[in-house]
């Protein structure tokens, strides 16, 4: 008999299969990120109404079979109301949901990485966007095992506020004298009190906002790849519209 499984989750992405079926990417509170084929689901009729359920940002209840990579859809029914995102709080949410089909691995479940994703969700319907946005980068990041050391330097040195750092993905951040005024050093580099004041999520002040984005972007670059994050140029075209 096929294993038979039931979750609660969120739809991450979906895409059509086929003529009438739906490949959907879920991640789900105890199973993590899973692929679910949900076949006959883009007809007309009862199965249809299953689609119109494959919505982002909608916690869900989906009971689903197989042991292979790519699981067997069985049922979809809403779990609790949704999060009404619109605007600049969708794009951000969908940022967020690429991140997580970019980066997680199938099959290897994080209550912790889940819940925080939910009280993302939860603040960016406050439309607390962009200090939501780098929480939860930094959250993915460490439980990845990427964890953002914004205590010490590379050096084992505690941060002072008052002195610069040059940030290295794989050393951490090394103390330096002068600021660099152009180029990638420029980019790379920050200020100890910028960088305390991400470790508190402080983000008030709209320089930390700034510099705490740079160093998200950086920290990510490496494990994200070249190929562009889709949910990025779409908000680009929002902010230019």
């Amino acid at each position: 008999m096929a294993n038979t499984s039931s979750d609660t989750g969120f739809l991450l992405h979906s895409r059509p299969f086929r003529d009438t079926s739906l490949i959907a990417d879920f991640f789900l509170r105890d199973h993590g990120r899973v692929s679910v084929l949900f076949k006959g689901v883009r007809a007309s009729g009862k199965q249809g109404a299953k689609a119109r359920l494959l919505q982002p940002f909608s916690p869900l209840l989906v009971r689903f079979q197989g042991r292979n990579e790519l699981r067997t859809g069985l049922q979809v029914e809403p779990a609790q109301n949704g999060f009404g995102l619109t605007g600049s709080q969708l794009y951000s949410g969908l940022y967020l949901n690429e991140l997580l089909v970019r980066l997680l691995y199938k099959e290897e479940p994080s209550i912790a990485l889940y819940d925080y994703y939910w009280q993302a969700l939860v603040n960016l319907q406050c439309g607390a966007l962009e200090p939501t946005l780098r929480i939860f980068e930094h959250q993915l990041l460490a439980e990845l095992g990427y964890e953002l050391d914004l205590h010490l330097d590379s050096s084992g040195e505690p941060i002072h506020s008052q002195r610069l750092y040059l940030y290295q993905p794989d050393q951490g951040f090394g103390a330096i004298a002068v600021r660099p005024r152009h180029g990638d050093f420029s980019v790379r580099c920050f200020s100890g009190a910028e960088l305390l004041a991400i470790q508190r999520n402080e983000y008030e002040d709209n320089d930390v906002l700034k510099a705490a984005k740079r160093l998200s972007r950086l920290a990510l670059q490496p494990h994200l790849g070249d190929k562009p994050l889709r949910s990025r140029e779409l908000f680009t075209q929002l902010r230019q519209s």
